[in-house]
């Protein structure tokens, strides 16, 4: 049965169980900063597709060929209103309606338009990340605003961290408070502050579409909670946490990011995130170009092999259980 329930979990491409589930909710998928004037091919949930930006600046997301003839629309040219197919010049709206097809009579251009309609989805754009939704129009839910996306005097640094491995591994990784007091402190180097070495008391707490897991650690003659915190199926936060010595509070801790764990298919997987500097999160000098990938899971991404037998991170964990396990 467990075999069974781990298939089900992990198998996430269209038409698999959790894939439909997912689908009904909004997943980051891209980092804004990378998309410029051509199209790109990207995977989620076990689909290609093709994100653009149109010249008038607005998100397309949409099927990665063209209906007409198959032509990959990553060779697509960007028009001032949706995207042009390289192969005929057929031109689609955002939201996948056919504007044009040359060479075409009048007459037919009306009957393809009301006929011929290229797969897309919705987009929202927020604060360097790209959103897509990618479930039944008719179920689509409202863009989530979570209190991490709105705390003034923050400033929040877009990133993105890739694995190679399935979703529920990562995601298993960023709720797991025991594996601190042995990965990021006692295996290799102190990734974290010393204060993660202590192994605490775990409890967790079930809010219906919430999981709270807190760690209570005696560190000298404080004690301190750190509280990992879930959002059904794939938001994660981290809060609640004092500096080692108990003196200082801070609200996100050490690790201070807003993650989402997103599965490119089966066996790939991206957390793209925010990390958070300012009053409420990391100190603002840890907002350097290396600073998100640095401090993120307390590891650099391109370490050399001995670098990572040495001090092991979360990427080593999880990769290393293989990709479904």
């Amino acid at each position: 049965a467990s075999t069974e329930i781990n298939e089900a979990l992990v198998r996430v491409g269209p038409g698999t169980p959790c894939g439909e589930y997912l689908r009904r909710f909004w997943h980051p998928f891209f980092l804004s900063s990378e998309l410029g004037e051509r199209p790109v091919v990207i995977r989620i949930l076990g689909e290609e597709l093709v994100l653009f930006r149109d010249k008038s600046g607005r998100l397309g997301l949409v099927h990665k060929r063209c209906p007409h003839r198959q032509a990959s629309l990553e060779f697509g040219r960007c028009e001032d209103k949706g995207i042009r197919c390289c192969y005929h010049g057929w031109q689609f709206d955002i939201d996948g309606s056919l504007l044009d097809a040359p060479g075409e009579s009048l007459a037919l251009n009306r009957r393809l338009k009301d006929r011929v309609r290229l797969g897309a989805y919705p987009t929202v754009e927020h604060q360097g990340l790209i959103f897509a939704y990618l479930g039944p129009p008719t179920q689509q839910p409202e863009f989530p605003i979570f209190d991490a996306m709105t705390f003034e005097k923050m400033e929040r640094v877009p990133y993105a961290a890739p694995f190679r491995c399935n979703w529920l591994q990562v995601l298993d990784a960023i709720l797991d408070p025991l594996h601190t007091s042995f990965l990021h402190s006692s295996i290799g180097r102190v990734q974290f502050s010393e204060g993660f070495g202590e192994v605490g008391q775990i409890d967790f707490f079930d809010r219906n579409a919430w999981l709270l897991g807190v760690n209570t650690r005696r560190v000298g003659d404080n004690v301190w909670l750190r509280v990992n915190e879930l959002v059904l199926p794939n938001v994660t936060q981290a809060g609640s946490a004092f500096a080692a010595d108990g003196t200082e509070v801070r609200y996100y801790g050490r690790s201070s990011f807003t993650r989402w764990v997103v599965p490119l298919d089966d066996e790939n997987t991206t957390c793209f995130a925010w990390a958070n500097f300012g009053e409420r999160g990391d100190p603002p000098e840890w907002n350097t170009p290396e600073g998100p990938e640095l401090i993120e899971q307390g590891e650099v991404f391109d370490r050399s092999y001995e670098e990572k037998q040495r001090s092991p991170a979360d990427v080593e964990a999880v990769e290393g259980m293989g990709p479904i396990t």
